[in-house]
């Protein structure tokens, strides 16, 4: 018994701890101070917070992989890539207003989207501009606590190949590395096909969250069917924070993906419409499992509550039929119990009986066996 309060006590603090986690690592943003002039950033000292973006710089051609290196946007040099070559250039992490600037500078990137990049826009969106097109998505995954948290991934699309700013510290995009190394079919294509292998590997996440959830959706049905407690009730309002959290990530995200099927698209080409279309699939496909867990974790809350209230009759059915049981017995004891004249003609015989308390207390006994046969007869018990 006590390793098993031991066991609910540490799952109630984890339950505690995830939701608490859940609330401070996805509602903090940064936004520029009021009257700002647009596209202006925050500027942010190397020395001070999390550390800077790590960039990668990956170039690759039908013949594979020309370059791939770690590198400084300091001593990143911008030549036009060669012939049939893709440019890559991917940042881990959030960058600083530094490394924001020398990305602008140095690619000709827009002020307003660089701006969305440092105050986590946290809304999917596609925005065209005159030398390139910015794509922001969602990426929704667990953290090394099992806290869900939401990434903002901003991909710019132009001339000079494809930039992926990812602010988190989940690299979800090492598949497609390796696919590229493995000189798979997508060295033959384009820096929008890249695109849509990036798109697909961020949608792609979500399966694999969803299956976590429904899986705890299944057990926490089980439990409560069983045992229901507070603990139970704790996970169901944490599950309903994080698929109300998906849902805010993944339902905008469906949208972008759309526009960027659109024909009027310059930088996306007609075979790379064809698999966004499937990316797209992907969305409609996790934002319907995110709409059917929703409905289940309601539906469990009810059953929750349900099991409670039964619990609840059910005690006080027993504590009404043990009430309803001794109310004879107390007035059986309360008439033996009254003081009375054993002179008097009227008086009780048992009191003069030898065996009258036996007889008492067998009375007693019989009322309830009779009560108790009435209560099961009548399916009150």
């Amino acid at each position: 018994m006590k390793e098993r309060n031991n066991h609910h006590r540490n799952t109630h603090h984890k339950t505690l701890a995830r939701l608490v986690g859940l609330r401070r690592r996805n509602d903090a943003f940064m936004q520029s101070p009021a009257g700002a002039a647009p596209g202006a950033l925050v500027p942010t000292p190397d020395h001070a917070g999390p550390p800077a973006a790590q960039a990668t710089l990956l170039r690759y051609g039908p013949d594979g992989v020309q370059q791939e290196a770690q590198v400084t946007l300091a001593q990143l040099a911008h030549p036009a890539p060669a012939e049939g070559a893709v440019l890559w250039l991917h940042l881990q992490g959030m960058p600083t207003s530094g490394q924001l600037t020398a990305l602008g500078q140095m690619f000709g990137l827009h002020a307003l989207a660089l701006e969305d990049v440092q105050h986590r826009e946290r809304r999917a969106k596609v925005a065209d501009y005159e030398t390139h097109q910015c794509v922001i998505l969602s990426l929704v995954h667990r953290d090394a606590e099992g806290v869900c948290r939401v990434d903002q991934v901003t991909l710019f699309l132009g001339r000079f190949g494809l930039i992926s700013i990812n602010d988190g510290d989940c690299d979800v995009f090492e598949p497609v590395r390796q696919r590229i190394r493995g000189r798979s079919g997508i060295c033959n294509q384009g820096a929008d096909y890249l695109l849509y292998a990036l798109i697909d590997a961020i949608v792609d996440t979500g399966f694999a969250l969803l299956e976590q959830t429904g899986d705890e959706l299944e057990t926490l049905e089980d439990e409560i069917l069983l045992e229901p407690g507070s603990e139970a009730r704790n996970r169901i309002h944490l599950v309903r924070r994080e698929l109300m959290l998906m849902r805010r990530a993944w339902w905008p995200q469906r949208e972008a993906i759309s526009t960027l099927m659109r024909g009027d698209q310059p930088w996306i080409s007609a075979l790379t419409r064809v698999y966004l279309r499937d990316c797209y699939d992907h969305g409609v496909v996790i934002v319907d499992f995110v709409e059917t867990y929703r409905e289940m974790a309601a539906s469990l809350l009810d059953i929750y509550l349900s099991a409670i209230s039964q619990r609840m009759n059910n005690i006080m059915k027993a504590l009404t039929i043990a009430a309803t049981i001794f109310l004879p017995l107390t007035f059986i004891t309360g008439l033996y119990g009254m003081n009375f004249d054993t002179a008097s003609p009227w008086n009780l015989p048992e009191l003069h009986w030898r065996y009258g308390y036996p007889f008492a207390l067998s009375l007693m006994l019989a009322v309830v066996v009779i009560m108790l046969w009435f209560f099961k007869r009548k399916r009150w018990w």
